[in-house]
């Protein structure tokens, strides 16, 4: 496991730091909104949003976006999705093989976007709004 989970979920304040960012993933745009813990600048919620509004895609980005939120609440580091998420395949390898799945670098989803992006968070926020 990559680290530790809380046995508890730690509750946010209500004015928090908070950094909007637009992703872009197979030519599907959307907008994420990364909430952090002001005590220890660490990600702890994400706000996903994309396709038509009311939409079946914007229902999966912000479902997936509060399970994701509850996990970080609970200590889940981003890491740990990030090791979950698909990738990208790597289309040198034989199509299909464990080696090819594995080997994508870049999200193969908005919402493995999503988890890049809390990645690059995890020593802090660089800039937030």
């Amino acid at each position: 496991m990559v680290g530790a989970v809380k046995a508890s979920r730690a509750r946010l304040p209500n004015r928090r730091p908070a950094h909007i960012e637009t992703l872009e993933t197979a030519g599907q745009v959307f907008t994420a909104c990364v909430g952090f813990d002001p005590e220890t600048g660490q990600p702890r919620e994400l706000f996903l949003s994309g396709g038509k509004e009311g939409s079946q895609v914007d229902a999966l980005l912000s479902d997936a976006a509060t399970i994701i939120s509850v996990a970080l609440q609970y200590g889940v580091p981003p890491a740990a999705f990030r090791k979950s998420v698909g990738r990208s395949p790597n289309l040198a390898t034989m199509p299909g093989s464990p080696d090819q799945l594995m080997a994508g670098n870049h999200a193969a989803s908005p919402i493995g976007a999503a988890v890049d992006l809390l990645c690059s968070f995890e020593r802090g926020p660089v800039k937030t709004r």
